[in-house]
């Protein structure tokens, strides 16, 4: 019986990965892969899936590694990650990239069925599994330029560029955009897309990688709930969807490291190799400064909101945290992600508060995807607003007639990242340093870890 089932098992795959190299050459005949400075999903698509079957089929027929071995291979290549930020060699790390990758699909996926998040098949309510399955890619995201009003810190538009393009290039594409002086761009590195498989940065942040890819995997969830399919209904349901993936991800990555946790050996080298996180609290520092820009703008002083962001922003490079350019469309991105201490938004409470009533992470993400609208989530919180939540909300509403003056700009949704202490004075512990970002083809996430700091600032250019 148990051979019968491994050779079904085998005519599944091997029909998948046939149906992958089809339906990529499919793609490859049937659409113009445009060449320009916009990052194509299909390409990568046609570029990627077939491979990734084709290894993990060969991965099935081979057998897996033992836990020791898994540990160790997994150590390793956060190891090979941390020294390659130092200008090590990619060689070793990618030889071993695929096994990591898988390796992390699986415990990731037993610690999702762990705390409830399996589902049954249609027809056969007895068998249980986990759906969408967990799929990661290790590779550069693309980028996302985000562009802003300068009287004011809107998301009004944005567009995914090829992850490859050089500094000068993005300038150039920025400057483009800001050209008729009513607007501010900035072309943001992510972390992450939930692209399927989802397409995350590699870099040394054990826990950090994990958030990214738990991130996602809640994206792909969402994405067949009530919530995740009206993503792209509302700027509101935008910042639901980012921040219930932001605070599940960040729990679920928690929970992720203290069950496998690296090595110590491996630990230790990275934590070597870091050299420590600066001395300086970026989460206050950048709720601060998106409270001064605020009243500012609010006075109608935009070339003194745009000097004192300027000046912050050298400040905080002198401490050894550098951002290339901090302006309105650096505070718009980040607004969509309640958590975030850059954002005024009090969706971020509201999550918080939805999973402090909830039981575990499995319970709140299933409460959570089935809501519809900001006002679903103020019933399950039984109405009970503080006077910070209802202050905030009016503000927003007050301020929301703007977006639709730039309506026509806009082009799709907006971005995410872990969460932490924003307007209200509420919410996780505080990040320290702005790290590498992460984004999806309709979603974007911002990670700001400790252990990253010195790893990954130079990634913000």
């Amino acid at each position: 019986m148990r051979h019968l089932a491994r050779h079904a098992t085998l005519l599944l795959l091997s029909g998948t990965v046939l149906a992958s190299l089809l339906a990529s050459w499919a793609l490859a005949r049937a659409i113009d892969l445009p060449d320009d400075d916009e990052f194509n999903v299909v390409a990568w698509e046609v570029r990627n899936v077939p491979g990734k079957w084709l290894y993990l089929t060969g991965r099935f027929l081979r057998g897996g590694l033992s836990a020791a071995d898994e540990d160790e291979r997994v150590g390793r290549y956060f190891v090979l990650s941390a020294e390659l930020a130092r200008a090590g060699s990619a060689d070793e790390r990618d030889e071993i990239e695929n096994e990591v990758e898988a390796i992390i699909e699986g415990r990731l996926t037993a610690l999702l069925e762990d705390v409830g998040l399996e589902s049954s098949l249609p027809l056969f309510p007895g068998v249980r599994w986990l759906w969408p399955p967990v799929d990661v890619e290790f590779d550069e995201p693309p980028r996302t330029l985000a562009l802003s009003p300068r009287d004011a810190i809107e998301l009004i538009g944005q567009r995914h560029l090829r992850p490859e393009l050089a500094v000068a290039e993005i300038e150039t594409i920025e400057a483009d955009a800001e050209r008729n002086g009513g607007l501010s761009a900035l072309a943001v590195p992510i972390a992450g897309s939930a692209t399927y498989p989802s397409i995350v940065a590699p870099h040394a942040d054990y826990e950090g990688l994990i958030a990214t890819i738990a991130h996602e995997w809640v994206h792909h969830y969402l994405s067949f709930k009530p919530l995740g399919v009206r993503y792209l209904d509302s700027l509101e349901l935008q910042t639901l969807n980012e921040t219930v993936a932001d605070l599940a991800g960040e729990e679920l990555a928690a929970l992720y490291v203290r069950r496998y946790p690296l090595p110590g050996g491996a630990a230790a080298r990275i934590d070597e190799l870091s050299g420590g996180a600066p001395d300086v609290d970026v989460d206050a520092a950048l709720h601060t400064l998106r409270l001064d820009v605020e009243a500012l703008l609010a006075a109608g002083d935009v070339e003194g909101a745009e000097a004192l962001m300027e000046r912050r922003r050298l400040e905080l490079a002198g401490q050894g945290i550098v951002f290339r350019r901090i302006n309105q469309a650096f505070f718009a991105f980040r607004n969509i992600y309640g958590g975030d201490p850059a954002s005024i938004d009090p969706i971020g409470e509201k999550v918080a508060a939805l999973r402090a009533g909830s039981r575990s992470v499995g319970a709140f993400l299933r409460a959570a995807a089935g809501l519809r609208s900001e006002t679903d989530l103020d019933g399950l919180l039984g109405g009970r607003l503080t006077g910070c939540y209802a202050s905030r909300r009016s503000e927003r509403k007050r301020n929301s007639g703007r977006a639709s003056r730039a309506a026509l700009l806009r082009k799709g949704p907006g971005p995410s990242r872990p969460s932490s202490r924003n307007a209200c004075g509420v919410g996780k512990t505080p990040g320290v340093v702005g790290g590498p970002v992460a984004v999806t083809m309709s979603w974007t996430r911002v990670m700001i870890s400790p252990r990253s700091a010195s790893l990954t600032t130079s990634r913000m250019e």
